[in-house]
């Protein structure tokens, strides 16, 4: 079986992973985790056929073998790990704790703990910049979004906001950095700040329909494709225009993302109907639905 050719989902609910086919958009086989363990996010590790999962429930990271469908190994990490990135040339991986108010720092070579850093208020989103070598962190809780340096771990820049951060994704040169943002008060709230990387100031804010959720930015630049927390569905937003083209209806809320490698198909998440529903972006159409495990969030292109 070519695993570089999957769909992993994580399925927070039932503790299982479904791997899809995404081309005959069908789940073929599931992946069960130790009970109530809570798998939320998911990134590819260095070898293609091993999963890196944070688990809610568990306060741990587990190193998961596809081929055999098996836990390697597992560690204990912060309170209610959360979200994650990933530093391909150094194998690190950077998880936010969401009830420590901290990111973990794992090797992901020999799944060790490295260290922990003390950031915001309930940190959610995180995205590491290559280009740089900075890690944005967006805290909740604190309206701020955080910019550390990943090579002294000094806090470079606390950005205060107005809104609750939720996501944060650089451009591909470092050059930008994307936050989607809401009011807990007001779902029918959100936005999309565009932040300087040189000096941190806020360049523009894109309005949106509901609240976002996670964030791709595709390859060309030119558009983010935004899932809706809200009232679900996928926003499709022009970054040059600074406007939403278009709204795609999906099966109700959304939340993770994953985009094949041609981009022509997008995966999107439905937490509340236990699916997967697979979009053409660029039509702006739902082409299928694909049933998972309970609570599908997290989800990877393998």
């Amino acid at each position: 079986m070519n695993y570089r050719s999957i769909i992993a989902v994580t399925n927070t609910g039932d503790s299982s992973i479904s791997i899809i086919d995404p081309l005959r958009f069908k789940e073929m086989r599931r992946i069960r985790l130790i009970p109530d363990s809570g798998p939320y996010d998911l990134i590819k590790c260095k070898s293609s056929h091993h999963l890196l999962v944070s688990q809610y429930y568990d306060d741990s990271v587990a190193y998961i073998d596809l081929l055999s469908g098996e836990i390697i190994d597992s560690i204990a990490i912060g309170r209610r790990p959360w979200y994650m990135s990933h530093d391909w040339a150094r194998n690190l991986a950077f998880i936010t704790n969401s009830d420590s108010d901290t990111i973990s720092i794992v090797c992901t070579d020999e799944l060790k703990l490295i260290g922990q850093v003390r950031v915001g208020s309930m940190p959610q989103g995180i995205h590491f910049d290559p280009v740089v070598g900075d890690l944005a962190i967006a805290n909740v809780n604190s309206n701020s979004v955080m910019v550390i340096d990943t090579y002294t771990y000094i806090v470079k820049k606390s950005i205060k906001l107005e809104q609750n951060p939720f996501q944060v994704v650089y451009s591909a040169d470092g050059n930008r950095l994307y936050v989607s943002s809401s009011s807990f008060q007001n779902n029918d709230i959100g936005s999309i700040l565009t932040i300087a990387t040189h000096d941190y100031r806020i360049l523009s804010e894109i309005k949106l329909n509901a609240m976002p959720g996670q964030l791709y930015i595709t390859k060309d630049g030119k558009y983010i494709l935004v899932a809706s927390l809200g009232k679900g569905g996928l926003e499709i937003v022009d970054i040059n225009n600074g406007k939403t083209l278009q709204r795609v209806s999906t099966n109700g809320m959304t939340h993770g993302m994953a985009m094949d490698n041609q981009e022509k198909y997008v995966y999107v998440t439905n937490p509340d109907d236990d699916s997967i529903s697979v979009i053409d972006w660029r039509l702006g159409k739902k082409i299928a639905t694909i049933g998972v495990g309970k609570e599908p969030n997290g989800i990877a292109l393998i």
